[in-house]
């Protein structure tokens, strides 16, 4: 898969906010794409010595979720761990299992938030448009904004607020279990991200970043 050029990754926290509060304004927040027939589940992990990342890229039919291919890569993280510049660490690897790909997915999943972050230029969100493909974020907790807990039966949200703005949903999967934290990525709008969430799961994650971080297990 061929990637445009864009900013370094190697940058401070200063110029890592400013490039997210520029590149924001360039998302796209609505549907914008025609059909879905692959999918990929993106995660990472990081390895005893915690400077390693090792990150990878499964492709799925949708929506039968068949596994079509897998890129997985291993590099030494450059950017420490700050909440809210998750993809200065990690996306040099993504972007690596990304390019290793034959099979351009049509929707991608990221472990982590997209629209629901204080800069609202989250991880799902950068690489998303960076990629140039409809994204969703899909986190285990909240970073930013507040909400109400929706009853737990799956199918139930509550819509995040940050000031008057709605940046995500607390979304429920599976009966009496914690919801997940839904934000647009880019090209693809809040509700469409939670229906198609709710299509790929089968516990309470979303079956492609489910099936990805159990793929990592393999790897010490």
């Amino acid at each position: 898969m061929e990637i445009s050029k864009h900013h370094s990754w190697k940058l401070g926290c200063k110029e890592a906010a400013k490039v997210q509060e520029t590149l924001s304004k360039k998302l796209t927040l609505k549907d914008d794409f025609y059909s879905i027939h692959k999918i990929a589940g993106v995660d990472t992990k990081y390895q005893k010595d915690a400077d390693t990342i090792i990150g990878v890229v499964i492709v799925f039919s949708f929506p039968g979720l068949k596994i079509i291919e897998e890129s997985h890569w291993a590099v030494k993280a450059d950017f420490p761990y700050i909440p809210g510049f998750l993809v200065f660490r990690e996306g040099p690897c993504i972007e690596k299992c990304f390019k290793k790909l034959k099979n351009i997915p049509d929707l991608i999943f990221f472990d982590g938030h997209g629209y629901c972050h204080p800069r609202r230029f989250g991880i799902a969100s950068h690489l998303g448009l960076i990629l140039n493909l409809p994204s969703i974020g899909c986190a285990k907790s909240n970073l930013c904004g507040e909400y109400d807990r929706p009853v737990l039966k799956r199918g139930e949200f509550s819509y995040i607020i940050d000031g008057d703005e709605v940046i995500g949903a607390a979304l429920v999967n599976r009966d009496n279990k914690n919801p997940v934290f839904i934000s647009t990525g880019h090209r693809i709008s809040l509700k469409n991200a939670m229906g198609l969430t709710l299509k790929v799961s089968r516990f309470r994650i979303p079956e492609p970043i489910r099936q990805a971080h159990n793929f990592l297990k393999s790897f010490v």
